[in-house]
């Protein structure tokens, strides 16, 4: 049986910790994404209470055209950042697994080797 049971374990308790941070930071980006489209919407309907004639209103749209092609630029951005953290993670838990898998190795070859003397 493994003695060492923190040097095993040290890894998934790294795992862990990973998780929570990245989960954290995945919660603040959809959270600060809600509230910036929240912020938006409010601007567009106060905007749009506004308008008095069909020239008004043909402006209004051309803003919301631009707007929304600002708007998908900056969701593929978001994608983008995100995919990239995805990527930085998932070869963090790839290590993560490693080295546990190695450490788990050396402790059993120790205690093999300790039962031979």
């Amino acid at each position: 049986m493994v003695k060492n049971v923190n040097a095993f374990t040290q890894p998934v308790l790294k795992l862990v910790e990973l998780n929570t941070q990245h989960f954290d930071t995945l919660m603040a980006t959809q959270k600060q994404a809600a509230e910036d489209y929240k912020t938006l919407v409010k601007r567009r309907m106060e905007a749009a209470a506004e308008i008095k004639d069909p020239v008004a209103l043909a402006s209004f749209v051309t803003d919301q055209m631009a707007l929304a092609q600002s708007n998908y630029e900056k969701m593929v951005g978001n994608s983008r950042s995100l995919f990239e953290a995805m990527t930085g993670y998932n070869a963090e838990v790839i290590e993560l697994f490693q080295k546990s898998t190695s450490q788990l190795k050396k402790e059993i070859d120790k205690e093999l080797k300790d039962m031979k003397k």
